[in-house]
């Protein structure tokens, strides 16, 4: 039987972090309108979102996760 891809402890952790960022990030903005603060730390906040994203979308393919899509839009 063939063992079933997975992605790394790290990439979970990158995903789990994303993810509550993005939500968190959300939630202030929804409560506090861009200016003063925000101005300041929201560029690095989606800094730190793409570098983790991208980490994994690297692992993803590396994985050949993504192999079948990647041949398609290679044909597009």
């Amino acid at each position: 039987m063939m063992k079933k891809p997975q992605i790394t402890i790290e990439s979970y952790h990158k995903l789990n972090r994303a993810k509550l960022l993005a939500h968190s990030v959300y939630l202030e903005l929804n409560k506090n309108p861009l200016g003063g603060m925000n101005q300041l730390y929201v560029p690095i906040l989606f800094c730190y979102l793409s570098e983790d994203i991208s980490d994994i979308f690297e692992e993803l393919k590396q994985l050949g996760l993504c192999d079948d899509w990647l041949r398609q839009s290679k044909k597009d």
